[in-house]
């Protein structure tokens, strides 16, 4: 669509003007992105390029107005990141670390005057062995 546009801003320029050149299409496509308004597009066509006030600058400023993409003037995508991160970090400032308790340490479903807390941490600590049961040649001998 762009070679589209461009040829017709070419033949509407060289209606209204009795000329064209491709650096005045440029030109005009460039208003015509940063315009606000057709409005104020028209305004610029008659103050920038000394066109005439007339109902057919009005209505080919109307008509470009609508084919052309608007350029939108926002913060660009760094800033934007830089503006969160910096709202992330004085949020994780109101923030601070919570002290342990010691009911939480309690068994699911028991409670905690059947199981102290530190008997079951002491219980975890300590490594069971099963006793080894040595058998004697008996059974080899037999057979």
């Amino acid at each position: 669509m762009g070679s589209e546009l461009r040829m017709w801003v070419s033949d509407k320029l060289m209606s209204l003007l009795g000329y064209s050149q491709s650096t005045v299409v440029s030109y005009v496509l460039n208003l015509a992105k940063k315009a606000s308004s057709a409005a104020n597009l028209t305004s610029q066509l008659v103050d920038d390029m000394g066109m005439s006030s007339s109902s057919e600058t009005r209505v080919f400023a109307q008509e470009i107005f609508e084919r052309v993409e608007q350029k939108k003037t926002g913060p660009n995508l760094y800033l934007q990141q830089e503006r969160e991160a910096a709202m992330l970090a004085r949020k994780q400032k109101t923030y601070s670390l919570l002290e342990a308790d010691d009911e939480d340490d309690n068994i699911v479903g028991v409670e905690s005057s059947s199981v102290p807390s530190q008997t079951r941490k002491e219980d975890t600590r300590i490594k069971k062995f099963r006793k080894r049961v040595e058998t004697h040649g008996d059974e080899d001998d037999e057979a």
